[in-house]
């Protein structure tokens, strides 16, 4: 018995080290990473092909409109019908950078250079030492076209106060918003456009514990829903 007990104290203290130095939790608060992250959204699926639709919080609701399936335009719910859930938790791996400097395209964690107390996830769009611009909603590195890996036209929704083209640093990194109309991101933060390595916190790895909605005698709840673990690309 006290070996045991002996054993379970080392495997509490060997997590919270870990979790210390090593993997850290977040919960994501916004949309602006939609749909590779979700902060409080609404969802369905459609009934015609079966795609999972997510609509962030921050987009509102019109009473009695009709949803459309992005897939494949199929007619779903009424907005109003659709009860908001909370927003994903993740994992950031903390040791993601510590052999291997960052690379285009992947997911980070990063505390504001001019809020250094709030932790932000966006994707790393320009690394550096580069002269990245936006240019008819496509990224530009050092005069050539790149290839996202997801569809985002960056002049879409609001447009951006500050300039579209940007001079990195050798130590800096420009980060965007998987989702432009809601995200405030370099295109948005002036002189603080380029964020410093030392501002990097790590990777996110894995969404541990994204909800689903279930009904139960005519109420909702919110229960942690394990099918949907995923890792973050």
């Amino acid at each position: 018995m006290r070996s045991f007990l002996e054993f379970l104290a080392q495997a509490v203290i060997a997590t919270l080290v870990a979790q210390a130095w090593f993997v850290e939790p977040y919960a994501v608060v916004s949309g602006s990473m939609t749909p590779t992250l979700n902060g409080p959204h609404r969802a369905f699926r459609c009934t015609a092909c079966g795609a999972r639709n997510v609509r962030p919080a921050e987009m509102g609701t019109m009473l009695g409109r009709r949803t459309r399936c992005a897939a494949c335009g199929a007619q779903g719910p009424a907005e109003d019908e659709l009860a908001e859930l909370p927003g994903d938790r993740v994992l950031v791996d903390r040791t993601a950078f510590w052999f291997r400097p960052p690379r285009r395209w992947q997911v980070v964690a990063f505390r504001l250079p001019f809020d250094p107390g709030k932790t932000a996830v966006k994707r790393i769009v320009g690394l550096p030492g580069e002269t990245v611009e936006l240019r008819g909603g496509r990224v530009m590195v050092d005069g050539r076209p790149l290839e996202a890996p997801l569809k985002i036209d960056y002049e879409t929704g609001r447009r951006p106060p500050g300039p579209a083209q940007w001079k990195l640093a050798d130590d800096e990194y420009l980060l965007l918003g998987d989702q432009p109309e809601l995200s405030i991101d370099a295109r948005h933060w002036g002189d603080h456009a380029g964020i410093a390595a030392r501002y990097l916190v790590g990777r996110p790895v894995f969404v541990h514990c994204p909800y689903r909605e279930v009904r139960w005698y005519g109420r909702s709840f919110h229960v942690p829903d394990v099918s949907a673990i995923r890792y973050i690309r």
